[in-house]
C-alpha cells in the first residue's frame, strides 16, 4: 500500500513538472475585403448589415469577422442581390462582386 501511495505521489509531482503549452485564442478574427460595383452597395454578414462595400475596400478598413461559416449578402437598390456562403479562417479574404442591374 505504501508503495502504491509513493507511486501516486511521484506521478503527481511529475505531472506538475511537465511543460505545458497553451494558446490564447481570444479576439481571433478573419477579415473580409470588398471590391464591389456599385461601391455604395450594402454588405450584410449573417443577416446583419455591417455597412457599405466602400467602407471595407481595404483602403481604410476591412470587415472583421469571427472564423467560421458565414452568409454574405451584397445588395443595392436597382440591382439583383448577390449572396454567398463562405468559410472564413483567421486570414483575409477578398470578395469581388459586380452586381447586375435588375430587369436585365
Amino acid at each position: 500500500m505504501k508503495k502504491l501511495l509513493a507511486l501516486a505521489a511521484f506521478l503527481g509531482l511529475v505531472g506538475c513538472a511537465a511543460p505545458r503549452t497553451s494558446i490564447e485564442t481570444t479576439n481571433v478574427s478573419g477579415s473580409l475585403l470588398f471590391k464591389v460595383k456599385p461601391s455604395n452597395a450594402d454588405v450584410s454578414v449573417d443577416g446583419t448589415v455591417i455597412g457599405k462595400a466602400r467602407d471595407f475596400d481595404g483602403s481604410s478598413s476591412v470587415a472583421k469577422v469571427p472564423p467560421g461559416k458565414h452568409i454574405i449578402l451584397v445588395s443595392a437598390p436597382g440591382y439583383l442581390p448577390w449572396e454567398s456562403r463562405v468559410y472564413l479562417s483567421d486570414t483575409q479574404e477578398k470578395v469581388e462582386v459586380d452586381l447586375q442591374k435588375a430587369g436585365n
